[in-house]
């Protein structure tokens, strides 16, 4: 974030600065449903998901039906807001949702702290990265709406964490291991 913002783009950060602004990210793992990133097969069949590749997901062929008519289907719709629509309370009450929606279902085979099956594996990294990040990402989307360059960021970190004999600044109130 000292010198890179602009120049390097890391889609983790990318879609992370878009759920901070308020916008669709890239990564289908952070949006709040899924079901665009459907999988195709060589002999024309449709699955719901690349990470369900099972016959319970299969969506038809697109030999036999439009591929658009395959992903607008209820079933297509039904798997896409499953994701939202199953989520435990734990994370239904989480701060950092907007960012995070669970993460990928094929991943939510932890229970939440009381019990609740459905806890994304990740959870507590999850929600220490985008915690220990939300500074700088409201500082970004603030230039942003503002019609400023993101990069203003830089400058703010080097106000926050001057460098000090060319090393790594840690920055001690956030998570564990924050390297700035």
């Amino acid at each position: 974030m000292r010198r890179d913002v602009g120049t390097v783009y890391v889609q983790m950060f990318d879609s992370t600065l878009a759920s901070f602004a308020g916008v669709p990210g890239s990564l289908c793992v952070h949006s709040q449903t899924c079901g665009t990133a459907v999988a195709l097969e060589h002999n024309g069949d449709l699955y719901s998901c690349d990470h369900f590749v099972e016959p319970d997901y299969l969506l038809g062929n697109i030999g036999q039906r439009h591929l658009l008519e395959l992903i607008a289907s209820p079933q297509q719709q039904a798997f896409g807001n499953a994701k939202r629509d199953s989520l435990p309370a734990y994370c239904r009450q989480c701060d950092v949702r907007f960012a995070c929606h669970g993460g990928c279902p094929k991943d939510r085979f932890t229970t939440t702290p009381d019990g609740e099956p459905g806890l994304h594996y990740l959870c507590q990294s999850y929600q220490d990265f985008f915690r220990h990040v939300d500074p700088a990402m409201r500082v970004m989307t603030a230039a942003l709406r503002s019609g400023r360059d993101a990069d203003e960021v830089m400058a703010w970190v080097e106000r926050r964490h001057p460098r000090s004999a060319g090393l790594a600044v840690v920055d001690q109130g956030a998570a564990p291991g924050g390297l700035v």
